[in-house]
């Protein structure tokens, strides 16, 4: 997705349609016209997939044994402008982090990918682990048990191309590397949110 949208189990607000100019409604059977353009583009958009009004909702970090929900799975605006950045910043980045996992340096670990799995109008941004990468496209392991989205579930394999990458990280000497949906996310948490997401981690945010 280019530069995928954060789905980091956030719910938002789906975007409206315009109303048309009111002056249209001066043309006979313009208004009637309308209605099949749209019903047409409607019809068109849910054979192709797309998504009208979606509720995106991500998860900070993949932990397979760790109950699901608050505060490790929270939702997230449409428009959220500090998401989207991370979400940039993570695509922007996916070299080094391709090159961190072909090298694997002692001391780094838990490498792991999010992307967005969409389910009629639902969104939600799940972590992918056990991952190999044969230069095309990620293959691994979903890391969360989903909570919104009910066309995939936790332990299966998929396979994600790089452009529909919406987050990475691993960890690399006990401390986070990339995960920037996860440190937007952090930011936002109240003190004892963080403690217990502290407590449940495998990584420390710095």
């Amino acid at each position: 997705m280019g530069p995928a949208s954060g789905t980091d189990a956030l719910h938002g607000r789906g975007k409206r349609l315009q109303q048309p100019h009111p002056g249209l409604g001066a043309i006979p059977f313009q208004g009637e016209l309308l209605m099949k353009i749209v019903h047409g583009l409607l019809i068109t958009l849910a054979l192709s997939g797309a998504v009208l009004a979606a509720e995106k909702t991500t998860h900070m970090s993949g932990q397979e044994n760790k109950v699901p929900g608050h505060p490790g799975y929270l939702n997230v605006a449409d428009n959220d402008k500090a998401m989207d950045g991370a979400v940039s910043h993570a695509q922007k980045s996916l070299g080094f982090f391709i090159a961190a996992f072909k090298a694997k340096k002692p001391g780094d670990s838990t490498f792991e990918i999010k992307k967005g799995f969409v389910d009629g109008d639902k969104v939600e941004h799940l972590w992918i682990d056990r991952l190999t990468f044969d230069g095309k496209n990620f293959r691994g392991r979903i890391n969360n048990r989903p909570l919104d989205v009910k066309n995939v579930q936790m332990n299966e394999t998929v396979i994600v191309a790089p452009r529909d990458v919406s987050d990475w990280m691993f960890v690399k000497g006990g401390k986070l590397m990339g995960g920037y949906t996860t440190r937007v996310l952090y930011k936002r948490l109240s003190a004892g949110d963080k403690a217990q997401f502290d407590k449940e981690a495998k990584f420390t945010i710095q």
